[in-house]
């Protein structure tokens, strides 16, 4: 997918990145998409990878919902 592609997405709300600070690693409809270094996106098709965005998403998921609880205390 081209980086204006996945900009477009990106722009209507459709992407979702792995954290807050992690944003070339992405999730858009339902597949875990890379930025290849050459301004486009390349869908990760690796198991394992996927396993560990899973991972890591969830992660910092409950990392910054902790960060939000502290900060409203």
């Amino acid at each position: 997918m081209t980086a204006r592609e996945m900009r477009e997405h990106w722009l209507d709300r459709e992407v979702t990145p792995l954290s807050p600070i992690l944003d070339m690693t992405v999730k858009y409809a339902g597949h875990w998409w890379n930025l290849d270094g050459t301004d486009a996106w390349v869908r990760a098709t690796d198991s394992n990878a996927i396993a560990l965005y899973e991972a890591t998403q969830k992660r910092s998921a409950e990392v910054l919902a902790q960060i939000q609880r502290k900060l409203q205390h």
